[in-house]
């Protein structure tokens, strides 16, 4: 079938967008060709240059669009909305997208002539047969709708408009922590759910969300994450050795390539997708010095701050304080997986990155999330224990973390459990393929 690909994310600053689109790209591209992506720049939260009024009439967009100056304007009048109202995650009245399915296709069809980079959203432009949405990790059915849900809900109802196939594939449905489930938005998007050829998901909490809230849904599936299916990638013969061989241009200087050294025993942590993070600053900064700091008194290990996502810059500055190396966003995906999966331990609030270290058998230490996923991929591994440390830990946490990192290191058993786990989810994640028919 020729497919149009929605939420290739690996055009995001983000290791596990990166990684986990562009498997599930190459799973859903063995038996069939992709004809068209919608990259996620404009299904994300990032509508920055995105001009629309929904009071202006569709030849007003016409008219601009053929402007040679129109684009300098369109950037100028955006910035100050994106800095004024803040549309972010969720939806603004300065966005075309809204929870009205068929108004948002309306008001995409008349704001595309003024927004040419809103054109890969233009299903009419495509000869497709289905549309395939990779689902990670955009339904959260928090507080405030997700901008993300809805401009990927809008493509799946458009496409069963023009009678094309949609697969909605290696998704995770999940409440924000310490919220009520947003039940508007998932009434708003039930029959939608229940209309499409197939749901794919990724871990057994999703799945009973599906089953409870799309009970009429037509074909329901179990698969673990399409990244686990990079198991034999991370796994192969190329070993990374010195920074040398993994610096992005962010992480290239000439301290790194020489001090850097993945031969020798050494942890990895990174933050957390929950907002907390980002609400304190300061308070989370001085947590992960002092985290840290306990790690590097107690273990006598190299520390490596693993710069996941731009959300978490704040561990730069953390870095410059700790005099803690820092493996960059921009590092090459496949490079950073390998210096994942070859840590003794990774420190971790992240859903992504934690499947790309259980490749190479390395056990993490988790910390709280954006949703339930950090509980989730503990069960999928095997964990006998599951369990969260809070994203900004206390005093108590860090004693915590650093006396279960100490643990898995001298655990000479678990890299061996966790790393056949692995390969037992690549197996079942490579079948997801077969759906896609």
């Amino acid at each position: 079938m020729k497919i149009v690909y929605v939420g290739d994310n690996r055009n995001r600053n983000n290791y596990g967008c990166r990684a986990t689109s562009t498997a599930l790209s190459q799973i859903i591209s063995k038996d069939n060709e992709i004809v068209g992506r919608v990259y996620g720049n404009y299904t994300n939260s990032d509508s920055k240059y995105i001009f629309f009024r929904r009071w202006l009439p569709a030849s007003f967009y016409k008219k601009v669009g053929r402007k040679t100056y129109w684009k300098y304007i369109r950037e100028v009048v955006c910035i100050f909305n994106y800095y004024l109202h803040r549309t972010q995650i969720s939806m603004s009245k300065y966005d075309f997208v809204s929870m009205d399915l068929q108004k948002s296709i309306n008001n995409l069809i008349k704001c595309i002539p003024a927004n040419p980079i809103l054109e890969e959203c233009d299903l009419r432009k495509y000869d497709f047969d289905a549309l395939v949405v990779n689902g990670e990790g955009s339904f959260i059915f928090s507080k405030y709708p997700w901008r993300e849900s809805f401009v990927e809900a809008m493509l799946m109802y458009w496409a069963k408009q023009l009678g094309k196939k949609v697969y909605f594939m290696n998704a995770m449905f999940s409440g924000m922590p310490n919220e009520d489930i947003n039940t508007k938005s998932i009434a708003a998007l039930k029959e939608l759910f229940e209309s499409i050829d197939y749901i794919g998901v990724r871990e057994d909490q999703s799945y009973e969300f599906a089953k409870k809230y799309f009970p009429n849904a037509n074909n329901v599936k179990n698969y673990p994450d399409a990244l686990f299916t990079w198991f034999s990638m991370v796994n192969d013969e190329f070993d990374i050795g010195t920074g040398k061989y993994i610096t992005g241009k962010l992480g290239a200087t000439d301290d790194y390539f020489l001090s850097a050294d993945f031969t020798k025993p050494y942890i990895c942590i990174s933050a957390s997708s929950s907002p907390r993070v980002g609400a304190a600053p300061e308070i989370t900064k001085n947590a992960y010095c002092k985290l840290i700091g306990e790690l590097k008194k107690k273990t006598n290990m190299d520390i490596y701050i693993v710069h996941v996502c731009d959300g978490d810059n704040f561990l730069l500055d953390v870095a410059k304080e700790t005099q803690t190396k820092v493996v960059s966003v921009d590092t090459p995906i496949v490079l950073a997986a390998k210096v994942l999966a070859n840590a003794r331990v990774y420190i971790t609030g992240r859903y992504h990155p934690a499947i790309l270290a259980s490749l190479g058998g390395t056990p993490c230490v988790f910390m709280g999330s954006n949703s339930h996923k950090t509980l989730s991929v503990q069960k999928l591994l095997n964990y006998s224990n599951p369990k969260e440390y809070s994203e900004i830990p206390s005093d108590d946490d860090i004693e915590g973390i650093v006396q279960d990192a100490i643990v898995y290191i001298n655990d000479l058993e678990i890299r061996k459990k966790i790393k056949d786990q692995a390969n037992e989810l690549s197996i079942l994640a490579e079948a997801m393929g077969n759906e896609v028919k």
